[in-house]
């Protein structure tokens, strides 16, 4: 396509969006929007039981879901609300657990030493799949007794365990046998910017491995819960936030993973739209 046509394409979506907006169900919205601001949330759980909707949660969570709810059945009463095209077909959550101490010293080098993957299917929103090893520290390969407590590693764990390159390889195999990047689009999902940011980017660095392309952009969920229910932020309150309860061991890689997906997979059933938010710099 010329590059004209394209600019004509964006004005052109541009107005559509200015006409929509102008339609008096958005001012209708809006005031519907107010009222429920006003309720106390008894009255908002009371109405989302009527609707046959999730009413666990905290008042700005049951608030937000009524709210999405309300919106998205108006546009639709006013034929605006189009179909909107999945960008992505999978999101891939990741939560690390690398070495530590109780107090890190000056310049310490955390390595991952656990590599936990949830794939979860953008449509359906359900778990389809689930990568985890462990991985053998090469700089301080004998594990402290607060990362041992703090993440349940025990020193032999990691001894029996392949070192990180070999587990590296065998997620990107594992990406490949699911067509991630290549048939199918996918973001990776973090809680935090540190797992991408910090934690691969380092242990890439000490095993001397290129970045790979899909950790030069994710998913932050915890910006998007704080964005969209103004509240959170630590997992833990995300999930009782959303009248959930953690499930399995905190600190573990793979049950964090786990927990992280269903807040993900809670956001979206209630409106949020996920995109790439995070970027290495």
């Amino acid at each position: 396509m010329a590059e004209g046509l394209e600019q004509e394409e964006d004005v052109e979506e541009t107005k559509q969006e200015q006409v929509y907006y102008d339609h008096p169900v958005y001012k209708e919205i809006s005031l519907t929007n107010g009222k429920i601001n006003k309720m106390k949330k008894n009255e908002v759980r009371s109405i989302l039981i009527e609707m046959g909707l999730d009413a666990r949660g905290v008042k700005e969570v049951v608030q937000k879901r009524l709210k999405s709810h309300i919106k998205k059945e108006k546009l639709l009463q006013a034929k605006l609300e189009q179909e909107k095209k999945k960008v992505l077909h999978y999101y891939c959550v990741i939560d690390f657990e690398a070495t530590c101490e109780k107090d890190n010293p000056e310049g310490y080098k955390h390595e991952i030493i656990e590599f936990p993957a949830v794939l979860v299917d953008a449509k359906t929103l359900e778990v389809v799949d689930v990568f985890h090893q462990y991985c053998k520290p090469l700089l301080k390969p004998i594990l402290s007794e607060f990362c041992t407590e703090l993440t349940g590693i025990t020193q032999e764990m990691v001894d029996k365990s392949p070192s990180f390159p070999q587990v590296f390889d065998d997620f990107n195999i594992w990406l490949r046998e699911h067509e991630l990047g290549t048939q199918y689009k996918f973001a990776v999902v973090t809680d935090g910017p540190w797992d991408i940011s910090r934690f691969l980017k380092l242990q890439c660095d000490i095993c001397r491995i290129t970045l790979p392309k899909w950790s030069s952009r994710w998913i932050n969920i915890r910006k998007h819960y704080r964005n969209y229910y103004k509240t959170g932020c630590k997992l833990n309150e995300m999930l009782e936030n959303l009248g959930l309860i953690f499930e399995g061991r905190p600190h573990s890689g793979i049950d964090d993973s786990k927990n992280i997906a269903r807040v993900l997979i809670k956001l979206i059933e209630d409106g949020c739209e996920p995109y790439f938010n995070e970027k290495l710099k």
